[in-house]
């Protein structure tokens, strides 16, 4: 009788783990604390030329119908300043017998302005290497949702879209940097 032996694969280095906690920034400008984590998700559609007379999938014979990638970051800090990083927002200056405030207004058109140049999270490994997540000509596109919860911190989720450009519709707006130690 033989005998089955598992051998899970184990990180040889502490550098194959990627811890999740990091930094979010907007241009080189950090945009807010995070809670509970964050997400890149790549949502890709694969088309499979087919052809007469083939069993299944052919080698090479497959392109991409689509690609879309997200990153979804969860804010901690909220305030007009990050609410304001890719959403088509307009922020006014109001005072009132309370006080001063900035008074955040929702657009329905969406302006180039509103998209970000690029959104990044740097992630770091076990060993302090970086790791980095870039999204390019990003536009927050997932919906508004503010939980509101007796006795703990309000963390607001902002599903930033990656978008594609004219000039370069074919060229990926999204990128991991996966840094090496020296």
């Amino acid at each position: 009788m033989s005998t089955f032996v598992f051998n899970p694969a184990v990180p040889a280095k502490s550098n194959d783990i990627l811890l999740g906690e990091g930094i979010v920034k907007n241009n080189g400008t950090v945009i807010g604390a995070t809670q509970g984590g964050s997400r890149l998700e790549i949502d890709r559609n694969i088309k499979v030329i087919k052809f007469d007379g083939s069993y299944g999938p052919v080698k090479s014979l497959r392109r991409h119908e689509r690609r879309v990638a997200k990153l979804i970051i969860n804010f901690l800090k909220i305030n007009y300043t990050n609410i304001a990083y890719g959403l088509n927002v307009t922020v006014s200056d109001g005072s009132n017998a309370t006080g001063t405030y900035k008074q955040i207004a929702f657009d329905l058109d969406f302006e180039s302005t509103d998209v970000l140049d690029n959104v990044t999270f740097e992630g770091y490994k076990h060993d302090g290497t970086a790791c980095i997540i870039r999204l390019e000509n990003a536009l927050n596109l997932g919906n508004l949702a503010w939980e509101l919860k007796e006795k703990s911190e309000v963390v607001l989720p902002f599903e930033y879209t990656g978008f594609y450009t004219y000039a370069a519709p074919t060229t990926v707006p999204d990128e991991i940097r996966d840094y090496v130690p020296t």
